[in-house]
């Protein structure tokens, strides 16, 4: 059993609410010397406060929920890595959800988490807009974060990315490099970011009045498995030269299938990712892709989190956080030759 605050009275010969004030940060009134003591006998005896005692009196519990839809995709891997790095060095602890985009589990989480008194709540997922559970954190004045939910018309705590202008950059990119048939790949529409990502994709061809065909687009849901499909699909019935995957871990299955379909990247297909997770850079060759800030991200959100938590009156603003075209070796300019069809 753990040392107690009557095992540090006992050896330091000071009185239990002498110590008890000491050690929660209300001992100014007592002298240099004795709170030293106290403070060198806690740390001799590894006295730990009891967390639930602490939480009766300071009504926190220094603890932060976090609901995810995947949490073993490297893009929220990352995130959570950057929040929770935030986080612990402030002595704060994440509780993790992993929801599956299950949006009934999300809110079971949501509920789960203010039952264990969370302090507040940092939200990725596509699913949850459509629940009730912001009424339910609002009445409560549970301060919480939406990480990429523009469209979420909330004033205060959104931290997102312009998914349009991310997808615009991508083919704006291919374009500039001389191809004319540019291809993408997207998931279904409840991922509306992905679907803002094909808008800003259209908005490029449109305005260098490049055709747009039906046929270019295929969707797949957002793994490698999801990628290697579609792309397989869309290279043996189109002549594409270039190819814009709107997420990376789907651009690592697209290689996969230009591997398997003897189609060389970038010299016979030119490819633009999304995200700039850590693998892209070491993949063969290395993916040009449009760089989101995730572990920023991750940081930002604790830090808005935070600061609510500490001043519940104060607005938090929103925070749109910046994009990079990162360009390495995947996309290429178009050689004047046979397309691969």
């Amino acid at each position: 059993m753990g040392a107690t605050i009557r095992d540090i009275a006992e050896k330091t010969g000071v009185s239990i609410t002498t110590i008890s004030q000491i050690l929660n940060g209300k001992g100014s009134r007592f002298s240099e010397a004795t709170r030293n003591k106290v403070f060198q006998t806690a740390k001799e005896l590894a006295y730990k406060p009891n967390f639930f005692a602490k939480n009766m009196v300071t009504n926190r519990t220094n603890t932060i929920g976090m609901i995810v839809p995947e949490v073993t995709d490297p893009f929220f891997s990352q995130m959570v890595k950057g929040a929770e790095d935030y986080l612990n060095a402030h002595d704060y602890m994440i509780l993790l959800c992993n929801s599956s985009q299950d949006s009934t589990r999300e809110d079971l989480y949501v509920e789960e988490l203010l039952h264990r008194a969370v302090d507040g709540l940092i939200i990725a997922s596509p699913n949850i807009l459509a629940s009730n559970v912001f009424t339910q954190l609002e009445s409560m004045r549970k301060p919480y974060i939406l990480l990429d939910r523009k469209r979420h018309h909330r004033e205060e705590g959104n931290i997102y990315i312009d998914d349009y202008e991310g997808g615009y950059m991508a083919t704006e990119h291919l374009v500039s490099l001389g191809h004319r048939k540019i291809g993408i790949i997207t998931s279904d529409d409840s991922f509306y970011s992905v679907e803002e990502r094909l808008q800003g994709y259209q908005a490029c061809l449109k305005k260098h009045h490049l055709p747009i065909s039906p046929d270019w687009i295929m969707e797949g849901d957002q793994t490698m498995a999801g990628g290697y499909n579609a792309t397989k699909k869309l290279l043996a019935a189109t002549d594409i030269t270039a190819l814009f995957v709107t997420n990376d871990q789907m651009a690592v299955g697209a290689y996969r299938a230009a591997l398997e379909l003897g189609i060389t990247i970038p010299d016979d297909l030119s490819i633009v990712g999304f995200d700039d997770i850590e693998l892209a850079e070491y993949m063969a060759p290395t993916l040009t892709t449009v760089r989101q800030p995730i572990y920023a991200i991750g940081q930002t959100a604790a830090d808005y989190l935070l600061k609510a938590i500490q001043n519940p009156n104060e607005k938090m603003a929103n925070q749109k956080m910046p994009l990079e075209l990162i360009v390495r070796e995947s996309a290429r300019k178009l050689a004047n030759k046979a397309t691969h069809k």
